[in-house]
């Protein structure tokens, strides 16, 4: 648990400094990790005895785990930039927060001034787990259901992230749920007693610190960086370029295909066909009124490689461009891959050292 707090404290310095403005973005994903921090904080602080074992201070606890569940759907709305009115259950969860606080003031006062029982306050933090639980679980599934039926979203952010992470973090969210219920009912049926009851919803937090912190915060600067490089790559000229060096096998071959290829080339080179990630050969023959046979001969004899190689060539001498290029320095070279046409990090790097000799990272050291 301690290990999990310090590292999501880390995280919210660390996020902090990295960046020079603060978007709510930001923001509601660096609340999520320090409430959640903070929450595992306060059970590792009473589990070893550092708050005081006697009068009120000994079973009062500050009900942190009430902003969890909110800060993370913030975050969501507002990295998806789907909903304006996000800050509707922010406001809610505040006054949830400081309700709970009262009250659980006032309960815990009652009994150190042994006005009622100990079994009012066992009986309180049941109620009060169990509101917060059936709160928290709405924002999950309204959470769950813009990740999983977004289809029908007008987001922009679609385009850049086909949200697979966020699917992710719901299925280990949805494990924490089911280690905070399976609490509440060892707490209601005495089969495990406090504090031992909250040790596995403690350490499934703390993984969950550390996954969705990072992720997240590694996603969202990916695209920032990607809106960006779009506008900078998409209206660029492309037709001014030089041409990539495709055409090196054409000795013994018919005027006629060597036409029909350089028609290829031009087209994908110009309409920065390229830049697709879902190319295919396929789409590609169709787009050029021929079938995918007569395309895939054509490339297969007039160019270095089959149609993988042939388009990754184009993605690469983009991506050369701009690991090369100063005024790129700032953009991470996963945003400038992804954006040069690759679907992945290990596509991007695989490619760029077949055809380089060298990774984007040795590139960009060697050519900026």
């Amino acid at each position: 648990m301690i290990t999990g707090a310090i590292q999501g404290f880390c995280f919210n310095v660390a996020t902090f400094f990295a960046r020079r403005k603060i978007e709510k973005t930001v923001l509601f994903l660096n609340l999520f990790v320090f409430f959640l921090s903070l929450n595992n904080l306060q059970s590792w602080m009473i589990d070893k005895g550092f708050v005081s074992s006697h009068g009120f201070w000994e079973n009062f606890i500050i009900p942190w785990y009430v902003l969890i569940v909110p800060m993370y759907y913030a975050f969501l709305i507002s990295y998806l930039e789907i909903e304006k009115r996000r800050w509707t259950f922010v406001w809610i969860s505040g006054g949830l927060f400081f309700l709970e606080f009262l009250v659980r003031t006032w309960v815990t006062y009652r009994v150190y001034q042994n006005q009622w029982e100990m079994d009012r306050l066992a009986n309180y933090n049941i109620l009060e787990d169990s509101i917060t639980l059936s709160y928290s679980l709405f924002l999950f599934f309204k959470a769950y259901r813009i990740i999983y039926h977004y289809q029908g979203l007008q987001s922009p952010v679609l385009s850049f992230d086909d949200l697979k992470w966020l699917r992710r973090f719901m299925t280990m969210g949805g494990l924490v749920f089911i280690l905070w219920i399976l609490a509440i009912f060892f707490n209601l049926t005495d089969l495990i007693q406090q504090p031992y009851s909250y040790y596995p919803l403690r350490l499934g937090s703390s993984i969950l610190i550390y996954w969705v912190g990072y992720q997240a915060f590694f996603h969202y600067v990916i695209l920032k960086d990607r809106i960006v490089l779009r506008g900078v790559i998409r209206n660029r000229d492309a037709k001014n370029d030089p041409k990539s060096g495709h055409r090196t096998k054409e000795s013994g071959r018919s005027h006629k295909e060597e036409i029909a290829f350089a028609k290829i080339e031009d087209f994908v080179q110009e309409e920065q066909r390229y830049l697709d990630p879902y190319l295919s050969l396929e789409r590609l023959s169709k787009e050029m009124g021929s079938n995918a046979s007569s395309v895939s001969k054509l490339i297969n004899t007039y160019s270095e490689g089959n149609f993988s190689d042939f388009i990754n060539k184009f993605r690469v001498q983009e991506a050369k461009r701009l690991l090369s290029g100063q005024d790129y320095n700032a953009y991470t070279i996963v945003a400038i891959g992804l954006e040069c046409g690759f679907n992945s990090k290990s596509t991007f790097y695989t490619a760029f050292k077949k055809f380089t000799g060298e990774t984007p990272t040795q590139y960009r050291a060697n050519h900026s």
